[in-house]
């Protein structure tokens, strides 16, 4: 079991390397002297240099991909003047990050803290996989219901050198609050005064009022008493570290003492985590919470943002106001997932971002197939298969069809349902959604795609120069909700988190399956982007996805190495940007030739 982690780990963090700084080469099957050929298993070999051993890392290569993410046949080895030397996963990985030293030409550059998250992801993983070893084929199950796909996700982000990495759990947190580990658990609720609390919501419905009833079947005596003494005070639902994290502030504190503050304990609906950790559901739940955690997560800490809440509301009234309806209309398997509504504490007059509680619809039923992205792409922590390796042997045996064919219709059919709206909402409204692997939802129906969904209103952008008519409607979107961007900026992350990271991570996840090329997937994209393209010649967004040869990419490696926090920097120093080879890359005069 450990190598099994150790592969998928190093995988997740040698990928990363490769990806942002190019350090490292191929060596096909012909190149292989003997010996070579004899560890390689007859795999092509990916070679990196480690220059602080004067050594060089090897590992065989199961799939080797045109987009990016690469699968290890086996755990990698080093040698040093041509000798293999014996290394722990821990020292290797060690090594690879002091090279980043080298290649930053920083000395005073510490790669330390990022060793310590790629430590604690690796020491997660191997924990998460213990726990789910008996059931672990539920991670490619041909149906996976919302919180079944939401936990299914052992493995994590597949270009990240940490998906796992949570500081700030200790001990049974890993165990009590994972998705991974599938354990459900009760909100914490505070009962407060109501000159501490702050909440508003899209549907002018008293949120306080909507918890107490919606929680009336879980009080007991105690809380029966304390409502009736206090009428007028408020719930306010946290997550239960979260809770327990907050108690030793001096305004806890003092707010108790006080009588202001009321603490009812563990309290209402069965919740479950979903795969950010801090975002709770229970089917029986009218709303999803996505509760503040102060865990740094990946990348940030998990706190929500009083900016966010009042984005959630306005982009909950955008997408349902009157100019969209058209849109809306004419593409109905287009929705997003919204927040609107959010209650928080506020101390002196100020809103405390750590206690705020951000509403979110929860809209599936247990029956509907759902699932993000990032699960559906997951590969099988032992087997060279994933989800889509089920899913097409099914529809072939359902069907006439070749598996091939059923890839290709499937992958057309998502990209239909997709990218020519998405790019409409781009450039004809000035609208842009942050949709990532995590935060693109698919409903399947008999395994192909029904409807797609977008959440988190964190990545939910408005272009200063294209979005006028959404400006004027809404105004405080650019003031309150700190949601409006220049076009470069939007830019970068519509080609990044839809097409970099979404419609890459797909192609990658069906290549995998050997039943299609991913060259083929790829022109598939081509072609819709072209298409695109001639609709919107002025497109600077299209004009350097298709005709660009590089392609900016998040560095997570980096922007983790530099200790950026992608949600309280400021959004131009978010994250770290890297190019890379455009696989989209096709010739201006090649396309003009074939549409004149």
């Amino acid at each position: 079991m450990k190598s099994v982690t150790d592969k998928i780990a190093l995988q997740h963090l040698i990928n990363s390397y490769l990806q942002e700084t190019g350090n490292g080469r191929f060596i096909a099957l012909a190149e292989q002297s003997q010996q070579l050929q004899n560890q390689s298993q007859r795999k092509t070999v990916l070679c990196i240099p480690l220059h602080t051993l004067s050594a060089f890392l090897y590992v065989p290569l199961e799939y080797v991909s045109k987009v990016g993410r690469h699968r290890f046949a086996d755990l990698p080895w080093v040698e040093q003047e041509g000798q293999g030397i014996k290394i722990s996963a821990v020292n290797l990985a060690a090594n690879l990050l002091e090279n980043l030293t080298i290649q930053e030409n920083d000395k005073q550059l510490d790669t330390s803290s990022l060793l310590e998250c790629w430590i604690q992801s690796r020491r997660a993983l191997q924990q998460f996989i213990n726990y789910r070893e008996e059931q672990i084929d539920e991670v490619v199950a041909l149906e996976q219901n919302f919180i079944q796909s939401e936990q299914a996700l052992v493995l994590g982000h597949s270009m990240h050198p940490a998906p796992k990495s949570r500081q700030g759990f200790v001990q049974d947190d890993w165990q009590l609050y994972s998705p991974e580990t599938k354990t459900a658990f009760k909100m914490h609720f505070l009962y407060v005064h109501p000159d501490q609390v702050i909440h508003d919501n899209a549907h002018n419905v008293d949120i306080p009022s909507q918890l107490k009833q919606d929680l009336e079947p879980f009080f007991n005596a105690y809380h029966h008493a304390k409502m009736a003494e206090y009428p007028d005070y408020a719930l306010l639902p946290l997550h239960p570290w979260q809770a327990r994290y907050l108690k030793d502030k001096d305004w806890y504190q003092q707010l108790l003492h006080e009588g202001k503050l009321i603490d009812f304990g563990a309290l209402g609906w069965e919740m479950k985590a979903t795969t950010s950790v801090r975002t709770l559901y229970s089917e029986q739940a009218p709303w999803m919470f996505k509760a503040s955690m102060t865990v740094a997560v990946t990348n940030s800490i998990r706190v929500n943002l009083y900016k966010e809440c009042h984005r959630g509301l306005l982009s909950y009234q955008l997408w349902n106001d009157h100019c969209l309806a058209d849109f809306r209309q004419r593409n109905p398997r287009l929705q997003t997932i919204s927040d609107p509504a959010w209650i928080a504490l506020k101390v002196n007059g100020q809103v405390l971002d750590e206690t705020i509680c951000i509403l979110r619809e929860n809209p599936f039923k247990p029956s509907d197939d759902v699932t993000c992205i990032a699960s559906l792409c997951q590969d099988h922590p032992f087997e060279a298969q994933n989800r889509f390796s089920k899913i097409f042997a099914h529809i072939s045996q359902q069907t006439t069809q070749s598996q091939s064919e059923v890839a290709l219709q499937w992958f057309d059919r998502f990209l239909e349902m997709t990218i020519l709206p998405l790019l409409e909402l781009y450039h004809e409204f000035g609208m842009a959604f942050e949709a990532h692997q995590q935060n693109t939802l698919i409903e399947l129906e008999e395994g192909m795609p029904r409807n797609v969904w977008f959440r988190d209103n964190q990545g939910f952008y408005y272009i200063e120069e294209l979005a006028s008519e959404i400006l004027e409607r809404f105004p405080t979107l650019a003031t309150d909700g700190q949601a409006v961007c220049p076009l470069a900026l939007v830019d970068e992350r519509f080609r990044y988190y839809f097409i970099g990271n979404t419609l890459f991570g797909l192609i990658n996840a069906i290549g995998m399956t050997g039943v299609v090329k991913e060259q083929q997937l790829i022109e598939m994209l081509q072609a819709y982007l072209i298409k695109a393209y001639q609709k919107y010649p002025e497109s600077n967004l299209l004009k350097t996805v298709l005709h660009q040869d590089t392609f900016p990419y998040k560095g997570n490696l980096m922007t983790r190495l530099y200790e950026l926090d992608e949600l309280q920097a400021d959004i131009a120093q978010q994250s770290i940007y890297v190019n890379l080879k455009n696989p989209l890359y096709v010739a201006q005069t090649v396309v003009e030739a074939e549409y004149a």
